[in-house]
This record gives C-alpha cells, sequence and structure tokens, in this order.
C-alpha cells in the first residue's frame, strides 16, 4: 500500500515543484507598457559623441589667440545617434559645432592676457551645445575635453 501511495505522489509532487520552478526560472512577457518605458528610456538616455579636435582663432586688437578645443557632444536618443553616427552626420554636426565656437570666439574679444586659462570651459561647452541645440535638437549637451590656447602678437 505504501508502494502505490509513493508511486502516485511523487508524479504529483514534482509536477508542482516543476510547474513552481518554471515560473521562477523563466520570466513573463512584458506587457506593453513595460515595453513602451522601456524605449521611452532608450530614448531619453544620451549617448556621447566625439568631434575630435578643432582650432578656433581669435582676433584682439594686440594678439592673435588660438584655442584648441577636443569636445564631445550628448546626444538624446539612439535612434537620433545612430541617424548622426555615420560620416555625413557626424561631419555636419561637427561643421555645426565649429561655426557655433567660432561665433562664440567673436565675442571672446573682452579676453585680457593670462585669463584664457581661467575660462570657464563648461560655461563655454554648454553655450556652444546650445547654439547648436538650434540646428539639432537631439544635441543636449556638450563637453570639452581639451582645451589649449596659445597667443602670438598681431603683426599690422
Amino acid at each position: 500500500m505504501r508502494k502505490l501511495l509513493l508511486i502516485l505522489l511523487a508524479p504529483l509532487l514534482m509536477g508542482g515543484v516543476g510547474f513552481a520552478a518554471g515560473r521562477l526560472l523563466f520570466p513573463r512577457e512584458a506587457s506593453a507598457s513595460q515595453k513602451a518605458s522601456a524605449a521611452t528610456q532608450r530614448e531619453a538616455m544620451l549617448y556621447k559623441m566625439p568631434l575630435g579636435r578643432f582650432t578656433i582663432q581669435v582676433l584682439q586688437p594686440d594678439r592673435i589667440l588660438y584655442v584648441q578645443i577636443e569636445m564631445d557632444v550628448l546626444i538624446a536618443g539612439a535612434t537620433n545617434f545612430e541617424r548622426l553616427g555615420d560620416a555625413e552626420g557626424r561631419a555636419r554636426l561637427r561643421d555645426a559645432t565649429i561655426s557655433a565656437a567660432s561665433d562664440l570666439a567673436e565675442t571672446m574679444l573682452w579676453v585680457t592676457p593670462g585669463q584664457e586659462d581661467g575660462l570657464d570651459q563648461q560655461a563655454l561647452a554648454d553655450q556652444i551645445a546650445l547654439k547648436v541645440h538650434n540646428s539639432y535638437p537631439s544635441v543636449r549637451s556638450a563637453q570639452i575635453d581639451s582645451f589649449v590656447t596659445h597667443a602670438t602678437p598681431r603683426r599690422n
């Protein structure tokens, strides 16, 4: 009798254990709202795109200031990053960034000798990103990796 009871209860017991283990080991399908929130989070992420190094010439009354900047921009969304990540998109973004930095260089006439190294680099990067954001709305921020200045006397 015990053997018969053991033979009948063992498969029922193992079936219950297998069912419980299956629920723990295999995750359920994500609901539509969970999938939408995951897609929203993916689009809200910022992706760093290095633009490389470029030099800007700032003409001042008595000297010429060369500012060499190595810069990265932060782009919102994976689709925007992929769209701008090809060679043509990156070149256009780099050109827009250089144009914005050149426009800002015209306002740097007030920088007196010796103050170049004391410039607020993050504020400069934010101003550049704001100007680029007008043409490329997916650009959220920028960061300057390297900032080097060199001044030469101006010859008339």
